[in-house]
């Protein structure tokens, strides 16, 4: 369950880290820069453990972020926009993301 939490946000971040806009390897724990599932709102914090609150961070960003609330702190209002849209957008299935994500990856240049 966790790759394909993994796979969806990777489609939806377009591969990118939330935070810093850093490309990001298709494999949670390959590359150079590796990638966490972030939860933007921390769940110690009240967040909810789903879509419209999950963000593809690099590792760098995650720590720096730790749980800081952006309710508190008004940082990353791109960020709170973009979770807004993701959520508002369909789902694609499981078989779809296994099309669509090496097709990403190519455009992307970044291996894995």
């Amino acid at each position: 369950m966790a790759d394909v939490i993994y796979k969806r946000l990777f489609f939806d971040w377009a591969g990118r880290c939330a935070y810093c806009d850093v490309g990001l390897s298709r494999c949670k724990t390959g590359g150079k820069i590796k990638a966490s599932i972030d939860h933007f709102i921390p769940l110690s914090k009240g967040g909810p453990n789903g879509r419209s609150n999950r963000v593809l961070a690099c590792y760098p960003c995650n720590l720096a972020k730790g749980d800081t609330d952006p309710r508190e702190t008004n940082q990353w209002p791109e960020v709170e926009r973009r979770l807004a849209a993701i959520a508002a957008s369909p789902m694609l299935s499981h078989g779809k993301l296994r099309q669509l994500v090496p097709e990403l990856v190519k455009q992307l240049g970044i291996e894995g």
